[in-house]
C-alpha cells in the first residue's frame, strides 16, 4: 500500500469500491452467460476469479486496518483503540508483529482473531465483528483454499462445506465456481458468491 492510504476511512472506501466493481463484473458475466457469449465452464472459471479476487482484497484491507489500529488510529465511530505497541509508522508495526515469521496469515478468520486478542486491548475493534461473522468466514476461506491450492488436502476441507451445504457429499462434486453460484440457503435470492460480497461488505463498515 502506498504512503497516502493511512486513513481508516480511505482503506474502507476504496475497498468497498474494489468489492463494487467485482459486483459489476459478476453482473456482466451473468448477462453474457444467458446471451450464451460464456458457456457454464466458462463462467465457474470467471466466477472463481471474481471469488479470489474479493477474498486477496479483503486480505489486503484486513491488513491495513490492523496495522493502523495498532498504530492507534481511531475507527469512524471515534472510539478509543488501545494497541499494545509503540510503532514508529505502518511499515514497522507490520514488522513487529511478523518477527520472525515468513509471512503474516490475513486469510484465518482465527487467526486474525488471536491476533487482535494479542495487540489490541480486548481485541477492539477487530474481535467482536470477526467473531460475529466467524462461521461464513471460515467457510468461505475452505472455498478460498481450494481455489487457490486444488489439492487433494484442500478438496477435503471443501467438501466439508459441501456436506453442510447439500447434508451429504454430492457424488459428483462441483467445481468451486459452481458452488458459488448455488443458491444461498439463507437467502434463496442470492447466490453464494453474491452473500459473500455481501459479508465482505458488512464486514468492513462493522471494523471500521
Amino acid at each position: 500500500m502506498g504512503l497516502t492510504r493511512r486513513k481508516i476511512s480511505t482503506v474502507r472506501n476504496d475497498f468497498q469500491r474494489e468489492l463494487k466493481r467485482l459486483e459489476i463484473f459478476d453482473s456482466q458475466n451473468q448477462k453474457n452467460f444467458l446471451k450464451k457469449n460464456l458457456s457454464k465452464q466458462q463462467l465457474w472459471l470467471l466466477t472463481e476469479a471474481l471469488f479470489f479476487n474479493a477474498f486477496r482484497a479483503h486480505e489486503g484491507f484486513i491488513r491495513d486496518i490492523f496495522l493502523l489500529y495498532c498504530m492507534g488510529k481511531k475507527p469512524r465511530t471515534g472510539a478509543r483503540v488501545k494497541s499494545y505497541l509503540s510503532p514508529k509508522s505502518f511499515d514497522h508495526a507490520e514488522d513487529l508483529i511478523q518477527s520472525s515469521m515468513r509471512f503474516l496469515d490475513w486469510a484465518s478468520p482465527d487467526t486474525v482473531i488471536e491476533r487482535a486478542e494479542l495487540y489490541l486491548e480486548e481485541g477492539l475493534p477487530v474481535k467482536i465483528p470477526y467473531t460475529t461473522n466467524l462461521l461464513a468466514l471460515r467457510t468461505f476461506r475452505l472455498v478460498r483454499n481450494h481455489v487457490a491450492h486444488n489439492s487433494s488436502a484442500s478438496l477435503e476441507e471443501f467438501k466439508k462445506v459441501l456436506k453442510d451445504h447439500y447434508g451429504t457429499i454430492p457424488i459428483n462434486i462441483p467445481k468451486p465456481g459452481e458452488f458459488l453460484l448455488v443458491r444461498d440457503k439463507k437467502d434463496k435470492t442470492k447466490y453464494k458468491l453474491l452473500t459473500f460480497l455481501e459479508l465482505l461488505k458488512t464486514l468492513s463498515d462493522q471494523l471500521t
